[in-house]
């Protein structure tokens, strides 16, 4: 299932990040070991010098003389899985068949298999839990027209290409849902081989109870076929294909119930459930009357002005001119 696995081209040529021709190549494979290592397991927030400790540098600005910053640092530890697994993907895609003729069993492979093949080769891995770290602020759908991010932070998602293709396989959906599927699909396996990652380091003693990469890889594909697959249940209108903002619940509720606060229903004398709220119309007789609001709060000022005198022992005045 993962023969097809490519070398990196980064380890033999030149090297990104600033390192250039001459500078020793012991010391920066170090450096990108424990810094994956480290970001994997505690975050991108790791201190520079605990990843220069972890590989065994002395000189506190290993990362600088190697990768030019910290940025350059992720780049590199990026491009060291992505461009194999971006060689593997693009095999995959090629050698699938035509539009009418392909499955989505055959499209969700060719985003999981070199993901796993990856894995393999680096075992023990980092990578996925690391790709899935470097997922959690992106969008799921990112906009087209949006300006590029820098390059420590572009998602290793699956290449558009690959993306396009698994939209347009969706033919029976809306191309908004379709997209929002896809997305959600590959979010789930990327979040699904890090998680298995996470448990095989946890329980690297006891391994007998951890499934095995390639049946795993295998359990994955078969939900996310059965998500793409799945038939909707979003009503939409006929003319704009969007989904109709009132769904079935809503139209449930809107016969005997009004949207806001609510109190039980009760039955008027011709029969009818009223709701406990105030009709539009009531409301706004009350809003084009305020004299009448006004007169009342006067009258029950004047009468409170008067049981004070009257408790204080002195008559109102009104009485007393009587």
């Amino acid at each position: 299932m993962f023969n097809y696995v490519t070398a990196s081209p980064l380890t033999a040529g030149r090297p990104p990040g600033g390192a250039g021709p001459g500078r020793p190549a012991e010391g920066r494979l170090r450096l990108l070991a424990a810094a994956e290592r480290l970001f994997a397991t505690r975050g991108l927030e790791v201190p520079n010098r605990e990843i220069v400790a972890a590989a065994g540098q002395h000189n506190r600005s290993a990362i600088t003389y190697h990768f030019a910053s910290r940025a350059g640092l992720i780049d590199a530890v990026r491009e060291r899985h992505e461009t194999p697994v971006a060689q593997h993907r693009r095999h995959l895609i090629a050698r699938l068949p035509g539009p009418g003729e392909r499955t989505t069993r055959q499209l969700v492979d060719a985003h999981i298999q070199p993901l796993a093949a990856e894995m393999l080769r680096c075992a023990p891995s980092h990578w996925a839990r690391l790709n899935e770290m470097l997922l959690a602020d992106q969008p799921l759908r990112p906009r087209r027209d949006a300006a590029p991010p820098p390059r420590h932070q572009r998602p290793g998602a699956a290449p558009a290409e690959l993306l396009d293709l698994m939209v347009a396989h969706l033919s029976q959906l809306p191309e908004p849902e379709a997209a929002g599927r896809v997305a959600l699909t590959v979010r789930f396996l990327d979040s699904g081989l890090a998680r298995w990652e996470r448990d095989s380091e946890v329980d690297a003693s006891s391994a007998s109870g951890l499934v095995p990469l390639a049946p795993f890889t295998l359990i994955l594909a078969d939900l996310a076929v059965a998500m793409l697959d799945s038939p909707s249940s979003v009503p939409y209108q006929a003319d704009s294909r969007l989904p109709c903002p009132r769904l079935a619940a809503d139209q449930a509720l809107r016969p005997g119930l009004a949207v806001g606060r609510r109190t039980a229903p009760r039955a008027s004398a011709g029969g009818r459930v009223r709701c406990g709220r105030r009709s539009p119309r009531s409301a706004g007789r009350r809003q084009r009357r305020p004299w009448l609001r006004r007169s009342r709060r006067g009258e029950r000022s004047g009468q409170e002005r008067g049981a004070r005198s009257a408790r204080a022992g002195c008559a109102p005045e009104a009485s007393a001119g009587s």
